[in-house]
């Protein structure tokens, strides 16, 4: 116990001493900019072994799901993802980042998964939609609901009558104005809620990297 309290409190100093460097970095750029660079730069470093290192956990817990003895659909879904990584990486490695192989991986598979989100998110919103005009009719939640259905109605062309000048325009002001308000308002919010998490952490406060 001795020992992993010790830990802690060097970890805890670790990161104290290390958030207080970057931030007098960004104060006093002439002074600390170069070492505040160096950190940040060590930062990146290693966020990229830690993702590294997470794969290398994903592959180790799906290869021994898909080696297990009970067959399943578990075993076939681990072994797709084990063959979809090995593919990636050869086909990535091969052709470089921005290669033919690499478009074609990203074009193929991972824009129309993405897509396939979009649409099952569109579907889980109308259902949320719908829950919530039968649990509680507000006037807040039919202006959200005509809100989303002119912003459907403005996107999507109609049947017989192609797309419409006016609910285009009303799209394009709900998503220019009223939305990207929003947007802000959400952005400004986890920008304050991330200072507070900072500063709690270089003051001790807070230890997420430790007990």
């Amino acid at each position: 116990m001795a020992v992993r309290k010790i830990l802690s409190v060097g970890n805890a100093l670790i990161a104290i001493v290390a958030g207080a460097l970057v931030l007098l970095g960004y104060l006093l750029p002439n002074l600390l900019g170069g070492l505040r660079q160096y950190l940040i730069q060590l930062a990146v470093t290693l966020t990229a072994f830690a993702v590294l290192l997470g794969i290398v956990n994903l592959a180790s817990v799906h290869w021994k799901r898909a080696t297990a003895p009970k067959a399943g659909a578990s075993n076939v879904y681990s072994a797709v993802l084990l063959l979809s990584l090995v593919l990636t990486v050869l086909l990535v490695g091969f052709s470089g980042p921005t290669g033919f192989w690499s478009v074609w991986l990203v074009s193929t598979f991972q824009i129309p998964v993405e897509t396939s989100l979009v649409a099952v998110l569109a579907i889980v919103l109308l259902f949320a939609a719908a829950r919530l005009l039968s649990r509680r009719l507000h006037w807040a939640s039919l202006l959200f609901i005509g809100a989303a259905v002119l912003v459907l109605l403005g996107m999507a062309p109609l049947p017989f009558f192609g797309e419409i000048p006016f609910l285009s325009n009303v799209r394009q002001w709900l998503s220019s104005i009223p939305a990207l308000a929003g947007a802000r308002g959400l952005l400004l919010g986890v920008a304050l809620g991330t200072v507070a998490t900072g500063l709690r952490i270089l003051m001790g406060v807070d230890r997420p990297y430790g007990d």
